[in-house]
């Protein structure tokens, strides 16, 4: 989540956020790039293996087409913006601030038991994703209210978040996105 924020300029603040965060796995490697290059997949819509140490690599849980559909608008690739950790990013128009996240995350950062904290963010349970689910509103500090909407999904021993990033829609317009993502992403592992 934090990850569109960075990609879309955003604060210093913010970028800190994604370095705390503990994922399950590393980005995709030049070799296994190699090899979705030799069997004609692309990173985006590649095997959802991925190793049993990583789990799947966030690139193959989601489709550039179903990033697309998500914001509404042309995306570009997905790409893995920061080495040593299984993210995905689909970034939207430059000039909109649009994109797309997913990223495979460490069981124990999937905590859908966490209370609330009023003026910093609120979580609220999504049944009939994956084994478990809930969203995430993170109130973002010093930008006058903003905030961003965070899906995470726990299927099997996977756990990921999705994140929609479009400062332009409302929060159930991001988080119908977001299931639709999911679902999609929960289908592949």
């Amino acid at each position: 989540m934090t990850g569109l924020v960075a990609a879309c300029g955003g604060s210093a603040t913010i970028g800190s956020l994604q370095a705390s965060r503990t994922p399950a796995g590393g980005t995709q490697t030049g070799a296994s790039q190699a090899a979705a290059s030799a069997t004609g997949t692309t990173a985006a819509s590649g095997s959802a293996t991925g190793s049993a140490q990583s789990g799947p690599i966030a690139c193959s849980l989601i489709t550039t087409a179903e990033a697309s559909a998500a914001l509404g608008d042309t995306v570009a690739a997905g790409v893995a913006p920061v080495a040593g950790e299984n993210t995905c990013v689909f970034s939207g128009p430059v000039f909109k601030l649009t994109s797309v996240q997913i990223a495979v995350i460490a069981l124990a950062e999937f905590t859908p038991t966490q209370a609330s904290v009023p003026s910093s963010f609120t979580v609220t349970q999504a049944p009939g994703i994956g084994d478990a689910a809930y969203y995430k509103k993170l109130f973002l500090p010093n930008t006058g209210g903003e905030s961003l909407m965070e899906l995470s999904v726990l299927k099997g021993q996977t756990a990921f978040t999705i994140t929609v990033l479009d400062h332009a829609a409302t929060d159930s317009t991001l988080m119908a996105a977001e299931k639709t993502l999911a679902l999609a992403a929960v289908g592949r592992i």
